[in-house]
């Protein structure tokens, strides 16, 4: 099984229910197609890079699957159909990453930030005022 990023984007028009239920049949085409939502992300409503079927603004939707090719391909084919979808894109992961990304919820994120490090932060070490003596400054 491989992995995919998927993400969509669902008209802004649409109500709270509504788009949980463009979230939960695509949710349903993933589980019956044999594939698992590893991680799943609601970014909100964003502005547009530019304008898509006269919409300015959107609903983004993240999603981690692991699934086969034919699973992708017929989630493409029916995201391609449903009228509330403008724009989705799929791409294959190498590795499932499972750390909330930076458009996530901030309570999302805030849950595992403790154990995200970014490079190099395990190497630097903040000196003490005591390390500097009187003759380093340039006063």
């Amino acid at each position: 099984m491989a992995f995919y990023e998927s993400i969509y984007i669902v008209r802004p028009d649409l109500t709270t229910e509504q788009v949980e239920q463009v979230v939960s049949r695509v949710a349903d085409i993933i589980t019956s197609g044999g594939g698992t939502i590893l991680q799943h992300e609601l970014w909100g409503r964003r502005q547009l890079a530019y304008p898509l079927k006269k919409n300015t603004k959107g609903f983004y939707i993240f999603n981690l699957v692991e699934g086969a090719g034919p699973l992708i391909a017929n989630l493409e084919a029916r995201l391609m159909i449903d009228e509330d979808v403008l724009k989705f894109q799929n791409i294959r992961v190498k590795k499932a990453n499972l750390v909330p990304s930076p458009l996530a919820p901030s309570s999302e994120r805030a849950s595992d930030s403790s154990e995200v490090l970014l490079p190099g932060d395990e190497e630097y070490e903040v000196p003490d005022d005591e390390d500097y003596e009187d003759d380093d400054l340039d006063v």
